[in-house]
């Protein structure tokens, strides 16, 4: 793939993986994940896996793109809630914290290490 698409310096990812942690604490102290973070974990995935895209197992990049899904379901839904007024199924929130939340991408992450995928 074009690592040219990399629009972030590496140095900056490491630190948002480092910053994985201490938001993951959080997130797991209050029980649910914000519409932001989901997209913010989501599109993390994608910088970090985006240059490795042809070595990734199919299920690996199925969760990628299950990941855009969530992103692009939720950040219409915060940018527009009052006009809605309505919120996404608690279900949503659910599934988005066990497979998106920040010790999930944390999780992810020790898996591709393991699978000798290179990061970033």
């Amino acid at each position: 793939m074009a690592s040219g698409l990399i629009f972030i310096p590496k140095i900056v990812s490491l630190l948002v993986i480092l910053g994985l942690v201490l938001f993951g604490i959080v997130e797991f102290r209050k029980g649910h994940i914000g519409r932001i973070s989901i997209a913010g974990n989501a599109f993390l995935l994608w910088q970090i896996f985006f240059s490795s895209w042809n070595v990734l197992p199919s299920w690996f990049q199925w969760y990628l793109n299950l990941g855009t899904i969530f992103a692009v379901i939720a950040v219409p839904s915060y940018l527009f809630k009052n006009s809605f007024k309505t919120s996404l199924p608690t279900e949503f929130y659910k599934i988005a914290f066990v497979l998106y939340g920040s010790f999930s991408i944390i999780v992810a992450i020790i898996i591709a290490i393991y699978l000798k995928i290179p990061l970033i």
